[in-house]
């Protein structure tokens, strides 16, 4: 080999063919001679020096059997220039070349070059280097790049970029769909264009320290394209460049209508840990399996166990355990990496129980969830309120029963449920006796604990074999389901009974009663409005009979309550046209058969019902009110008789009146009757005024009246006597003139013991000093053995029925 060197020729005589072979196979990088074809394409390998060998870890005459080919995979024929540029960055892949031996993982750069000989032969001279590190990071990075561009890109949440000097140089779609912009309108803006004013201040002191390196969290109010103002929360942190700060990435969060922050990224620590250590809502982590890996302050605060004493548990520790079932379901269907929301109640350290809302969201990280966040909303006292309101909705706030939308609701239930033959179901509508004059003279005070007092033993009375409601004021319901007409005999003969039973109110005895209206289902009928009828026209049939009793819907008394309802509006115009009449009942002595009295007695003839029976419209009277203008009347009406027989006739007995109940308890009756006396000029001794056990409801004011009146010089007769709890308790404190037995005990004379009773009422008038009536005395042994016993005075049909005014009048023309 000749050297050459036209400006230095003693230069190129110092170095020899041999000194060449020698740099060449000392030199640096592995390099490969290679024969060419056609003097121009790569072929047979036929040099290799000694890095290429330390490289290829082959020997030289193993290597010297392979063509470019063979060692490569290239084509020899390809563009030299084009194999180059390929291998520049990125390598040759090895698949099954030789070199794959020792080579796998590699990756090596090729540098051919073509060299022509002076002999004219050309040779490819190929340098080797071997770039596997450099591949390495060029790859770690791109994979960097890739990660924080799909981050940036694909971010949930707003992802921006500034410059130092406060340019936006990108964002995100979440962004930009956020704020409403288009990307043109907001790159290179300004960000403080977006700030609300009052927040700027705020934001330099934030912006100025992440410039100085160190990352900021922080919430501002940001201006949106259509100038709304959102809370954000934001997370910036400084960019980095050959340790010079250009700029800052952050995450804002629209947090104006957010409850939770979910799909934390791992990546991001910072914000990780802020979103979930300082959200207000209780927030943890479990593994997959379940198992506490986390839990903020807010968890902790709410449940009083602290990351030590749970770490490693399983979730159900804190689930009450008729939950756990579902909320065992619930985290198996997030492992299927979909969010899931539902309710479960939480068991505190303390044994308190919460109500959460809960929020499962899988973490995924490199594809596969990785851990499952909980999000939980406190919703105790929201539901608590929920279930009052509802509560309220459906019950008397009085006495927490069911009212009246709660008993349509359930009857309405009841009406689409098929029952079984000799199966019914039975509707009991109350209606409470006289309550409106109750709750008129003792206060709504007191009639609300009564309303309360009645609930209770209605309760006590269904004794679960129903249900009870308020329906409207003083009216209760029962509803017995799938049962048998004997149970509700037997429910509703129970609520009569207990309803009797005195009511004590602040030291004072009173009794209260009830009427019953029954319709049963489907016997009476098969919809709803046609068994509130049913039992509607059953109740009021109760009243019309007389009251404290129960009545069973029939079609006879549905036509009966038609009458009524007619007869109930004519009798509010009865008394201004005139209709109402009196008939007297003579009393005469028993041991001389004297003349010794009347009894007042009502009568009503109605143009279009003919002669009512007082048995039907004075409990209507009483019931609307109408009994007391009525009442007053027959009271007037009684008094002018009387004191026109005395001065025609020169009679001079008394004339006995009933009171009502609602009549007794005016507040002005003892004046009104005072009034009457001087109107008519009657004395007052001419004057009985009738009343009945049921005044003892408030022994006190009715004492107080009763001594009023007798104070008038009036007497006072207790009708109906016997026949009450009361009785004899109320002689003691009562002014009683006379005593009437009721004519109860005279229609029973003959049976047994029937005398002995009835001697001993009379015996026991005597003892304190009242006379004693006998009404319905009928036959003439029923006065023979009422003189044998005693009696003073005798009332009946046996002696006299009750007539008409104009009747006694000519009977007193006879005796006189």
């Amino acid at each position: 080999m000749n050297i050459q060197n036209q400006f230095d020729p003693l230069l190129a005589s110092l170095y020899s063919a041999n000194d060449f072979s020698r740099i060449i196979e000392n030199f640096p990088d592995p390099v490969c001679l290679f024969t060419t074809r056609d003097q121009k394409y790569p072929d047979r390998l036929f040099y290799v020096n000694q890095k290429a060998l330390e490289l290829i870890q082959l020997s030289k005459e193993e290597l010297y059997t392979y063509t470019w080919e063979e060692l490569f995979e290239i084509p020899s024929d390809g563009d030299i220039e084009a194999l180059r540029e390929q291998t520049r960055n990125q390598g040759i892949p090895i698949k099954s070349s030789p070199l794959k031996k020792n080579l796998t993982g590699y990756a090596l750069k090729i540098e051919p070059h073509t060299v022509a000989l002076e002999c004219g032969e050309v040779i490819c001279v190929v340098s080797i280097i071997n770039i596997t590190d450099h591949h390495k990071t060029q790859q770690q990075l791109k994979k960097s790049e890739q990660q924080f561009g799909s981050l940036f890109t694909h971010n949930p949440d707003i992802a921006f970029s500034l410059h130092v000097d406060g340019r936006i140089t990108s964002i995100n779609a979440t962004g930009l769909q956020v704020l409403h912009y288009k990307e043109e309108e907001i790159v290179e803006k300004d960000v403080k264009e977006l700030i609300a004013v009052d927040n700027l201040n705020f934001l330099r002191k934030h912006f100025y320290k992440v410039l100085q390196g160190q990352p900021a969290r922080f919430t501002t109010k940001i201006k949106t394209g259509t100038s709304t103002v959102l809370d954000v929360d934001v997370t910036a942190i400084p960019v980095l460049v050959n340790d010079k700060i250009t700029g800052l990435i952050g995450i804002a969060q629209d947090i104006t209508d957010k409850v939770t922050m979910e799909n934390l990224l791992k990546e991001n620590e910072q914000r990780y840990k802020a979103l979930f250590d300082y959200n207000i809502n209780p927030v943890l982590t479990f593994d997959l399996q379940g198992r506490f890996i986390r839990i903020n302050a807010a968890a902790m605060e709410l449940i009083d166990f602290s990351l030590d004493e749970l770490l490693g548990e399983s979730f159900t520790k804190l689930i009450d355990p008729t939950r756990r079932k579902d909320s065992y379901e619930n985290f198996q269907l997030v492992l299927d990496g979909k969010p899931r929301q539902y309710e479960m109640t939480v068991i505190a350290k303390d044994g308190t129980e919460r109500l959460l809302h809960v929020m499962l969201i899988p973490v995924w990280i490199d594809g596969e969830i990785s851990a499952i966040h909980c999000v939980c909303n406190d919703i105790t006292e929201i539901r608590r309120h929920e279930n009052l309101a509802k509560f309220m909705a459906y019950h008397d706030p009085l006495t927490s029963l069911g009212n009246q939308r709660l008993f349509q609701d359930d009857l309405t239930e009841l009406t689409t449920k098929p029952h079984q033959d000799g199966e019914v179901s039975a509707v009991l509508l109350i209606d409470l006796d006289r309550f409106k004059f109750f709750n008129d003279y003792l206060g709504h005070e007191a009639g609300d604990r009564v309303l309360c007092e009645v609930a209770d033993r209605i309760v006590a009375c269904v004794d679960g074999n129903g249900d009870v409601y308020r329906y409207a004021g003083d009216e209760f319901t029962v509803i017995l389901k799938k049962t048998c007409e004997a149970t509700v005999h037997a429910v509703a003969g129970r609520i009569i009974d207990e309803m009797q039973r005195p009511l004590i109110l602040d030291g004072f005895e009173a009794v209260l009663t009830a009427s019953i209206g029954v319709a049963l289902y489907p016997k009476d009928a098969q919809d709803v409005k046609g068994i509130l009828k049913s039992s509607d026209l059953a109740m009021y049939h109760a009243k019309r009979i007389g009251r404290n009793n129960y009545q069973f819907y029939n079609q006879h008394i549905g036509g009966l309550t038609k009458n009524t309802l007619e007869m109930a509006s004519l009798l509010h115009r009865a008394l201004q046209y005139e209709e109402f009449s009196l008939h007297y009942q003579p009393q005469y002595r028993a041991d001389t058969e004297q003349l010794a009295g009347f009894e007042a007695l009502l009568r009503w003839h109605s143009p279009q019902l003919g002669q009512v029976s007082p048995a039907d419209f004075i409990p209507l009277a009483e019931e609307n009110g109408l009994i007391v203008p009525i009442g007053e009347w027959v009271l007037r009406k009684a008094c002018e008789t009387n004191k026109k027989w005395q001065l025609e006739h020169g009679v001079f007995v008394p004339v006995s009146v009933n009171l009502s109940l609602r009549q007794f308890y005016q507040q002005d009756l003892v004046q009104r009757v005072a009034d009457i006396l001087f109107e008519t000029d009657l004395e007052p001794q001419y004057l009985i005024l009738e009343i009945t056990e049921s005044i003892a409801m408030q022994e006190d004011a009715a004492a107080r009246i009763l001594h009023d009146l007798r104070k008038l010089g009036v007497c006072i007769a207790m009708d109906d006597f016997g026949t009450g709890y009361s009785s004899f308790k109320q002689l003691r404190y009562f002014p009683i003139h006379q005593l009437k037995i009721d004519q109860a005990f005279i229609q029973d004379l003959d049976s047994d013991n029937g005398e002995a009773i009835v001697g001993a009422i009379i015996a026991l008038g005597h003892n304190l000093g009242t006379e004693i009536v006998a009404e319905g005395v009928e036959t003439e042994a029923q006065a023979v053995a009422l003189k044998r016993l005693g009696c003073d005075l005798l009332q009946g049909y046996f002696y006299a029925r009750p007539q008409p005014e104009e009747a006694i009048t000519d009977l007193l023309k006879i005796r006189t």
